[in-house]
């Protein structure tokens, strides 16, 4: 399983356990689990508000296996606060933080202020003192580029050794090119054979932009799409594999890091269980092919700036 390597030098595995939303027990047996399966990168976001539960897991990993902090890719991301704790989606953006009618945002060194609070915060739950990578969740609209000259910033101070950002566009990237100093080196977002976003893989390929995927098994959640998963069943068949094998090989082969979450030891097992066989190239056309812009997080007021 060969690693990536991020626009700076640093080396970032292939394939990542994704922890939304998991919490407690079930943090902890997915994190072990999934260290014993051969997973090392572990994403989390200040908003998922599991970085305690994730920190408390991580203890529990290296002592009860041989894991240490320094194999694994850790990555956390700098977020608004969407929805009350113990939520799962909750509709309208709260505006807590990143909006200028905030509050909180009244000082001059507001989102100086608030990050390194919420830097500060991540790394105290997750028991670490550096991250692998630190995102920015959403493309705020009213501090974008202030919030990245401060990610910029900790990135200069040796804290986080990659920053990124998640679901921007080509448009967005355009103005860190204006404003910024270091282009980010990764962009987290949702893309699968039904919504492909080709022009902006391409984009973020062309600018050594790593691409990172959530949600990245939601396709295979559409049944109505027939012709598509009955080519997936048929390639499946072709290599002994499920398909969510054939999915997440998709994505590999697409130069992708797609995250699937799983709490069963199992089913993670089976999913990074992809280094073993490829697509075709024919393979990948026929799967791209079955492209219908069929985005899993529409824009809404939940997905600010997007």
């Amino acid at each position: 399983m060969d690693k990536l390597i991020l626009s700076n030098g640093i080396e970032i595995p292939p394939i990542g356990l994704g922890t939304y939303p998991m919490y407690g027990d079930t943090l902890t047996n997915s994190v072990i689990s999934a260290y014993k399966a051969g997973f090392r990168l572990i994403d989390t976001a200040d908003n998922y508000y599991n970085e305690k539960d994730l920190g408390e897991s991580l203890a529990k990993l290296y002592e009860k296996t041989s894991a240490n902090r320094n194999e694994l890719f850790i990555v956390t991301k700098l977020s608004d606060e969407l929805y009350p704790a113990g939520t799962i989606g909750g509709g309208a953006n709260r505006g807590i933080y990143f909006w200028k009618n905030s509050s909180l945002m009244q000082s001059p060194n507001a989102v100086r202020n608030i990050i390194e609070q919420k830097l500060s915060n991540s790394l105290q739950c997750l028991k670490t003192d550096y991250l692998d990578a630190l995102l920015m969740h959403w493309p705020y609209p009213d501090y974008f580029e202030e919030i990245w000259y401060e990610m910029e910033r900790l990135y200069k101070k040796g804290i986080v050794r990659s920053i990124g950002v998640c679901n921007c566009r080509e448009r967005h990237f355009e103005k860190l090119k204006v404003s910024s100093e270091i282009f980010p080196m990764i962009n987290q977002f949702e893309t699968s054979p039904l919504n492909t976003k080709f022009p902006l893989l391409k984009y973020c390929d062309d600018h050594n932009v790593k691409v990172m995927i959530y949600s990245p098994l939601k396709s295979l959640q559409y049944k109505n799409q027939q012709e598509y998963h009955e080519y997936i069943r048929k390639v499946s068949e072709k290599y002994g594999k499920n398909p969510v094998q054939i999915i997440l090989r998709f994505d590999i082969q697409r130069g992708m890091i797609p995250i699937p979450k799983s709490s069963n030891a199992a089913r993670l097992q089976s999913n990074i269980n992809i280094f073993d066989f490829s697509l075709t190239d024919e393979e990948m056309d026929k799967l791209m092919n079955f492209n219908l812009d069929l985005a899993y997080m529409p824009e809404s007021r939940s997905c600010p700036g997007l």
